[in-house]
């Protein structure tokens, strides 16, 4: 029995590392894809370009029916725990890569690539932390994500005739969602760590760093839509700070 009880003491502590490494090595699996995509589809000749171009519905159309299936499995699956619902998952987030993925590489040809490379990186990043690091480090890392995602989009979209209508209403939307953010932050600052009957927070955490990223990232999409030198300095800003606030969150664990 004590020999049961260290093997699952073990398998628990072990638990966010193993997380971790799924996530990683899924994010570098997405990349080895895109990478292909890149040589071939972007940068290939004629006939490469052209056969991709073809196949590109029936990727999306695959992946598709495998975000379905995955959707089935973890409905079926909701109150099973271990490699079903790890499987389940797995299905849900490859479904989605083949399907809205290829949609978004053919859509915006060629920058879609290399947009979805960013997404993937980053979706990967915010994995690992969600394994490895505290709720409150994961919130501020996607803010400051997310925004520097937005001003590099607002940086390189916001002169282009054609989207710089889409790009303007996209940043609006991503500002009301920061304020969405820093309200929400407020409120469960206030509650102890709690958002209604949901935990998303530990007691007592104070969510000023929180705060400043929603500013941060909010300031800098908000210079983006008027000056391209600005946002790249703000990229530079952003990036600095999601330095900072690794290396503080990582102390801070040790």
């Amino acid at each position: 029995m004590p020999k049961k009880n260290k093997a699952e003491g073990l398998k628990k502590n072990n638990a966010p590392l193993n997380g971790a490494l799924k996530f990683f090595i899924g994010g570098c699996l997405a990349e080895i894809y895109l990478m292909t995509v890149r040589k071939y589809y972007i940068n290939g000749d004629v006939n490469q370009m052209l056969g991709w171009d073809a196949a590109m519905p029936t990727l999306m159309g695959i992946g598709a029916a495998v975000l379905a299936l995955g959707v089935i499995l973890a409905i079926v699956w909701r109150k099973a725990s271990g490699w079903k619902r790890t499987l389940a998952w797995i299905v849900v987030f490859t479904g989605l890569f083949f399907s809205a993925g290829n949609w978004l590489v053919k859509a915006v040809y060629p920058s879609g690539a290399v947009i979805l490379s960013v997404i993937a990186a980053a979706a990967m990043l915010m994995g690992v932390l969600w394994c490895l690091y505290a709720r409150d480090c994961f919130y501020a890392m996607a803010v400051l994500g997310t925004g520097l995602f937005a001003t590099w989009v607002c940086r390189h979209g916001v002169n282009n005739i054609f989207w710089r209508s889409y790009v303007i209403a996209g940043a609006c939307a991503y500002l009301v969602l920061l304020a969405a953010v820093a309200l929400a932050a407020r409120k469960v600052e206030r509650a102890d760590g709690m958002l209604g009957t949901i935990r998303v927070l530990p007691e007592k955490t104070d969510c000023t760093i929180l705060f400043v990223t929603c500013g941060l990232s909010a300031a800098a999409t908000v210079l983006s839509l008027f000056s391209a030198t600005v946002a790249y300095y703000a990229l530079w800003v952003l990036g600095i700070a999601i330095f900072i606030l690794a290396v503080f969150y990582t102390v801070k664990e040790l």
